[in-house]
């Protein structure tokens, strides 16, 4: 699920509109054990965002099978909707490395540098027709970044990841405890293989939240369907 939402997409956030800026911890666990830890720094103001991302594999994990990534994202904000305009990551997942660089210019993506062993589908869409998507980290960080009340479940997204089109989309769903709960999904759209949509096209995932105080909600934690199984990702 993009990366696996964490094991190479992974990335989460909290910003200056949306939280305080400065780094934040998550713990992320499969099948109820902690393999992972995600750090984000976040700046948000006048307009503008600009997050880095790291992620890496903990204790016994790192043996069986090692993983890093690091990744920086900025653009403009205003509200919901971001624009980004550079996007750089470089990813190890034990298998593969990755390097991506890409910028944009009036909301459409080019693509700088890209290098993957990963075959893409026939349909992977030329970078040109991406107008309007997000790269993947700042997908991430619209989606889980404190907001006001009125602007939970918010985070819906088009995503271009240099290759691939991908989607995920966020609604408000019934809570018992009067805080605001998300439902959702990650989709794969385009460019990737038929055999990986076959197998994992559509990921749900649930989002809670917690009182941050002065009208705003915190994500505390992400529970989400994995390539790996159940998953998780807990605010330290």
């Amino acid at each position: 699920m993009l990366r696996s939402m964490v094991a190479g997409l992974m990335l989460l956030a909290t910003s200056g509109s949306a939280m305080a800026n400065g780094p934040v911890t998550f713990d992320l666990s499969i099948r109820g054990i902690r393999v992972g830890a995600v750090t984000m720094t976040v700046n948000e103001g006048d307009g503008r965002y600009s997050v880095l991302g790291a992620a890496r594999n903990l204790g016994l994990t790192r043996v069986i099978r090692r993983f890093s990534y690091q990744g920086e994202a900025r653009g403009r904000v205003s509200g919901v909707k971001f624009s980004p305009d550079r996007y750089e990551e470089v990813a190890d997942t034990g298998k593969r490395q990755s390097e991506v660089l890409l910028n944009y210019q009036n909301g459409v993506p080019k693509v700088a540098r890209y290098t993957s062993p990963r075959q893409a589908g026939e349909d992977s869409p030329a970078p040109e027709t991406q107008g309007g998507t997000v790269d993947p980290l700042t997908a991430i960080y619209g989606m889980l970044r404190d907001v006001p009340i009125a602007d939970a479940c918010k985070g819906n997204f088009d995503i271009f990841d240099g290759a691939r089109r991908s989607r995920i989309r966020m609604k408000l769903a019934a809570s018992s405890s009067g805080v605001p709960k998300c439902t959702g999904f990650y989709e794969r759209m385009l460019g990737f293989l038929p055999e990986e949509v076959a197998r994992h096209k559509r990921f749900d995932f649930t989002v809670t939240y917690s009182v941050a105080g002065n009208g705003r909600l915190q994500v505390e934690n992400l529970s989400f369907a994995s390539i790996y199984g159940k998953a998780a990702i807990d605010r330290r």
